[in-house]
């Protein structure tokens, strides 16, 4: 294609030669009324507005800055999951991969199940961990208690012990 079309004849060969859809097509889905495609196609409209630019990049996948300016590619290329490139970047070891690969290879409602299970187990492990750290915390708590309690008996004794007559002070030590 050529690139040094306007942006009103790269929307017409879009939708005529790419796309192959009618202008009533076309207008349908981006919310457009087929008179005023017709009037963007035959630049009877000077200017084409940003809304229809993302409306016929989302509708239809197109690369925004190629409807702009023509450069680049035309579509949107979405990234694809690769369950290799995956495994790479997070080093998985051939066991975890054969799990995924026969995860993925299930019937549908056995997965389903599956999750279902999973879903149960770590929840329960998640109380778990959540019931420990809190028998952590409310030792830590009781320590802190003691230590206190151990403070103010000492503290109370001493008190006590200094306002006992000195005599009385040496039978209670």
């Amino acid at each position: 294609m050529n690139s040094n079309l306007d942006i009103h004849e790269r929307i017409k060969y879009l939708r005529e030669k790419v796309l192959k859809l009618k202008q009533s097509e076309m207008s349908l889905k981006i919310g457009l009324k087929q008179g005023s495609l017709s009037d963007i196609e035959r630049k009877k409209t000077k200017t084409v507005t940003d809304r229809i630019i993302k409306d016929i990049s989302r509708e239809f996948n197109i690369s925004e800055n190629w409807l702009r300016t023509g450069k680049g590619e035309m579509f949107i290329t979405s990234e694809t999951f690769s369950l290799d490139e995956q495994a790479k970047k997070n080093k998985l070891t051939d066991l975890e991969i054969a799990i995924m690969r026969s995860y993925m290879n299930l019937d549908r409602e056995i997965r389903e199940k599956l999750m279902d299970e999973l879903e149960a187990i770590f929840k329960i492990s998640n109380e778990t961990a959540a019931t420990t750290e809190d028998k952590s915390i409310d030792a830590e708590i009781e320590a802190e208690l003691e230590a206190y309690r151990k403070e103010l008996e000492a503290e109370k004794k001493g008190k006590t012990l200094s306002a006992l007559p000195k005599s009385e002070r040496k039978e209670s030590s």
